[in-house]
């Protein structure tokens, strides 16, 4: 057998993208597009409402305990009091095809767009369309599951409220929950750097720092769905994947918590598929090992062949450049990156519910445009990279950048300039030395 080309590879990884449809994936991508903004002008379910107070103190406790679990808390305590508590139960707990009559077509709209932020639209509705094999039924199905989940799940709320709302949200709900919250965040579990040897942002991932018991399971949900949608206010043309690293160095049992890694693949699979670029193993102990034999069957196929295991700095630096690593991966505290040095005060919180702001106006009058560019598109034999609609993309993303500041709440992120806003332009800075502050406006 005759070895892949780089020019074959390419075109194999390309396919399926922006700019890279055969004539049938764009009659598809027009399909999706046809049903979906069908979807947005269903009235629902005028009766479907969220749970009462009464009735949501009397539901059953999200349930507790796991693979390795330590977790001793009441009951109580694990019935989700943020997640879940604005929408109809039944919008996720019912099968997709029931739940979508429930749910009003404006609703759905504003959590595709929100899905969207300031990527381009064909890009996120292709990704569930390779992800389900171009299978109309299963790619569609898909896409609204994903557009549920994060209507039940408050992600347009967790954006608005930032880190510092969500803490005051949280302590007024269940005092302490704010502070774990914001203690989890910024504990050193979590940091985000980059790039790799592909440009893509790396979220590392400090194990060793987690304990399953030091915090409710709401909790570590609420902190992986913030630091996922923070991390996509990065997302260009044609760069739509992320790096992970998982830091397993001083691992042991006390750190596993599986319920936290099913929720982990489950989101990456479920809700944010075709994201995941690689997932990096780093300096895993041998008892590391009875744990992956029980995590590697639950991966899909293509998940699992995104992950890649090093044992040292030489290895691990085959994938992420050695000035893009930080000073705990490093094992030199000489070494520190400009973030891990710099120091911010307190991000100002985000409010609900948003003001609508000219900013925010303009961005819904350029979806506006974009949709009814996308209807007439969908009626023609014009193929998926037409310059109309391009053009409509563009100014929907350079809207929605705009609007970020009244749409997003302030996060240390975003006071440390690894993502900023200046007139108008989206800079991305990964705060290395080997990194040049990047443009990435026009990047759709």
């Amino acid at each position: 057998m005759s070895p892949i080309t780089p020019d074959a590879l390419q075109a194999a990884l390309d396919a399926g993208h922006i700019g890279h449809l055969t004539p049938d994936q764009t009659t598809f991508l027009k399909k999706i597009w046809q049903h979906l903004l069908e979807q947005f002008k269903q009235p629902g379910d005028p009766n479907s409402k969220p749970l009462s107070e009464d009735k949501a103190a009397d539901a059953v406790p999200v349930k507790k305990g796991g693979f390795f679990s330590r977790s001793k808390k009441a009951d109580n305590e694990n019935t989700e009091i943020f997640l879940g508590t604005t929408t109809d139960p039944k919008w996720l707990s019912e099968p997709s095809e029931k739940a979508i009559l429930l749910i009003p077509g404006a609703e759905l709209e504003r959590a595709f767009w929100s899905m969207v932020m300031g990527d381009n639209p064909d890009a996120v509705i292709l990704r569930f369309c390779r992800a389900r094999k171009w299978v109309f039924d299963d790619a569609y199905t898909m896409l609204i599951n994903a557009l549920r989940w994060r209507l039940v799940n408050r992600i347009d709320d967790l954006i608005a409220l930032g880190e510092t709302g969500i803490h005051d949200e949280l302590e007024s709900l269940r005092a302490g929950m704010g502070d774990s919250f914001i203690w989890n965040l910024h504990s050193g579990k979590v940091y985000f750097g980059g790039p790799d040897n592909h440009k893509r942002g790396v979220c590392f991932i400090n194990v060793r720092f987690h304990h399953k018991e030091d915090q409710l399971m709401e909790t570590v949900k609420l902190l992986t769905m913030y630091v996922m949608e923070s991390s996509r206010a990065i997302v260009n043309q044609p760069m739509e994947t992320v790096c992970i690293v998982f830091n397993l160095e001083d691992f042991t049992l006390a750190n596993m918590d599986f319920d936290f890694i099913k929720f982990l693949i489950h989101c990456f699979e479920a809700y944010y598929p075709e994201t995941l670029g690689q997932c990096l193993i780093h300096k895993a102990p041998w008892i590391f090992s009875t744990v992956w034999a029980v995590v590697a069957p639950l991966l899909d196929p293509v998940v699992a062949s995104k992950v890649h295991f090093t044992k040292n700095l030489e290895e691990l630096t085959k994938y992420v450049p050695e000035t893009s690593l930080p000073s705990f991966i490093l094992g030199d505290e000489t070494k520190k990156t400009k973030f891990e040095m710099m120091k911010t005060d307190t991000p100002k919180p985000g409010s609900l519910p948003v003001s609508l702001t000219p900013a925010i106006q303009e961005y819904r009058d350029r979806i506006k445009d974009f949709s009814s560019e996308t209807i007439a598109w969908t009626k023609t034999d014009k193929g998926a990279d037409d310059e109309g609609r391009l053009e409509q993309a563009r100014r929907l993303r350079h809207a929605r950048i705009k609007a970020d500041p009244d749409l997003r709440g302030p996060s240390t992120w975003e006071l440390k300039k690894f993502v900023s806003i200046n007139d108008g332009r989206l800079i991305v800075d990964f705060g290395n030395d080997g990194w040049t502050p990047m443009d990435i406006t026009d990047s759709v």
